[in-house]
């Protein structure tokens, strides 16, 4: 079976990361793909839907490997209404953990890079394709862009400046909508609802610009970040699996 895509290449992340990168776009009319094309590229990404398994095997038979499941989940955001205060959210008095979320300033961009290059090690951008390094710099960088206003445009913390203890990056995708780029809890305060404080965070912000979704992805083997969403009222809209050659 013949896979029909174009290649598009990844000018950004060849960049970042130092090799030609490019991802398939699939198109019915677009010519099969060619063991030469691909070889122009040192990783080509694709992505595929997982009810779509023929495309899997065309894709193996090009010399893809799978890398990683994605599953893609949302939350209607309620026009009036606020998240009800989450009752395993332990209150500053008796925990010591802030009780509001803040927006991040530059401030904050030190201790988000060091939290964002630890945080994501369920990453599609792991070994042996990227190396482990690259990928702490990527995440570091993808938080320090979001309290710029680049790519995500803003970020959410939990924690006084110098003292973050919590993150989440926003990004808005269209009139009705936004995504949720990355959200992390120092592994210190895992457990104490931090994550919630954030995803309701996260609502509140899409309410105040009158979004009416919030989208969301995490690995599919991400399964503490699937019962959080799933938790805060998401649902899950799809899944996909990321393949590289």
């Amino acid at each position: 079976m013949p896979v029909h895509a174009n290649i598009e290449p990844l000018r950004w992340e060849s960049d970042f990361f130092g090799f030609a990168s490019g991802k398939l776009v699939f198109d019915p009319a677009a010519p099969p793909v060619s063991s030469a094309g691909l070889d122009a590229f040192k990783i080509v990404q694709a992505k595929v839907a997982a009810q779509c398994p023929q495309q899997l095997d065309a894709l193996a038979a090009l010399g893809f490997r799978l890398v990683e499941g994605e599953t893609d989940l949302s939350v209607e955001i309620t026009p009036t209404l606020k998240p009800a205060k989450d009752k395993n959210v332990q209150s500053e008095a008796n925990s010591g953990l802030p009780a509001e979320i803040r927006l991040a300033g530059a401030a904050d961009i030190p201790a988000l890079r060091v939290m964002a290059s630890t945080a994501f090690t369920l990453s599609r951008f792991r070994e042996p394709w990227y190396s482990s390094a690259d990928s702490s710099r990527f995440y570091a960088l993808w938080a320090e862009n979001a309290v710029l206003g680049r790519f995500d445009h803003c970020c959410l913390v939990a924690g006084p400046p110098g003292a973050v203890i919590g993150m989440v990056t926003l990004r808005d995708i269209s009139a009705g909508e936004a995504r949720i780029g990355l959200l992390a809890v120092d592994p210190l305060f895992g457990g104490r609802g931090i994550g919630r404080l954030l995803f309701n965070a996260a609502q509140d912000w899409c309410r105040d610009r009158h979004k009416k979704r919030l989208r969301v992805a995490t690995q599919t083997g991400n399964i503490a970040a699937l019962r959080l969403y799933i938790a805060c009222g998401a649902t899950i809209d799809g899944a996909a699996y990321w393949l590289y050659r």
